[in-house]
């Protein structure tokens, strides 16, 4: 294993749907819009991408289904310890247990909110120590950084609704005709020493970000989702130093208006801002991206900035 993540990290990912919903809300399934109209996507989401992935490639999952059925903490917990012959442990043990195990607790943190089982093999109720652990990979709420339009898209089923009708039934659901979602993070590194995040794990991270929402595209409201953007900002060692929300300075510039932007092809992404704001910074060690073909920008990258390769 890779030593303990010891730098602060800051991440912008990019990355646009077109013909989809980025994210259902909870009553008619309708893309999620605020007040002013503006579509966001909840860190929720991005992380179920992020986990899904990884349980893809082989990683234990602490947030998951066991069997492919719902469950609590204490259910997936005793699962998992059955299934590698652990004990029932308690305190400090059983947390030590869970990050050594399950990489999504590693990065998101849990609230180790275990509940009383008594089953066939016997009682379990952990008294976890500590009851909660910050994760140290913190996700801001997503946006669609341009003005975009819901849809009511409409299909036909091949199965009937009914053993007396012959024809199909009509579908519907609901998604935006094209959006470019912007989502920032932190990876602090104290937190990361609590988690035991490591440099390797983080590194899968961003891998993942990039990957996930590109396999999530073979559901139906998801198969328009392609990344585009990624940028790392790794802070010089002990300087405790971010600068927070780094989708704000991200905008798109379009001879078309806003609501008619329907593909990457559309639109340059201007980071002047962020360029500018990075390079008067002191407290940076070195910025990575990793950039789609198909994403246009208005300005070139420093030379300083390192390109990364996260589809090999």
């Amino acid at each position: 294993m890779s030593e303990i993540l010891k730098n602060r990290n800051e991440f912008l990912f990019l990355y646009d749907i077109k013909m989809g919903n980025p994210n259902g809300d909870p009553d008619e399934n309708r893309p999620r819009v605020l007040p002013d109209s503006t579509v966001f996507v909840t860190d929720v989401r991005l992380k179920r991408f992020v986990r899904d992935y990884l349980k893809q490639k082989g990683h234990h999952i602490l947030v998951d289904t066991v069997s492919g059925k719902t469950t609590n903490l204490s259910g997936r917990v005793a699962e998992y310890l059955r299934s590698e012959g652990l004990p029932y442990a308690q305190g400090e043990d059983i947390v030590n247990i869970l990050l050594n195990a399950f990489i999504d607790a590693r990065m998101f943190g849990s609230s180790f909110a275990f509940k009383a089982l008594k089953d066939s093999h016997g009682s379990f109720e952990p008294k976890p120590v500590p009851k909660t652990l910050t994760g140290p990979i913190q996700i801001n709420m997503g946006e669609v950084i341009h003005e975009t339009e819901e849809l009511s898209i409409h299909g036909t089923s091949v199965f009937s609704s009914s053993d007396e009708k012959a024809q199909g039934t009509f579908t519907q659901y609901y998604g935006i005709r094209y959006g470019l979602i912007a989502f920032s993070g932190i990876a602090n590194e104290f937190s990361a020493a609590l988690s035991k995040l490591t440099q390797d794990d983080y590194e899968l991270f961003l891998k993942a970000l990039w990957k996930s929402v590109r396999e999530a595209a073979n559901t139906r409201t998801k198969k328009g989702q392609m990344p585009l953007f990624l940028l790392n900002v790794t802070y010089k060692e002990n300087s405790e130093y971010q600068i927070g929300r780094l989708q704000d300075y991200v905008r798109v510039t379009s001879e078309k208006s806003e609501k008619e932007i329907a593909s990457a092809a559309d639109y340059q992404i201007d980071l002047s801002r962020l360029i500018e704001r990075l390079g008067v910074s002191d407290h940076v060690e070195s910025v990575r991206v990793c950039i789609s073909p198909d994403t246009r920008v208005t300005d070139p990258f420093p030379a300083s900035w390192e390109i990364m390769d996260l589809d090999r």
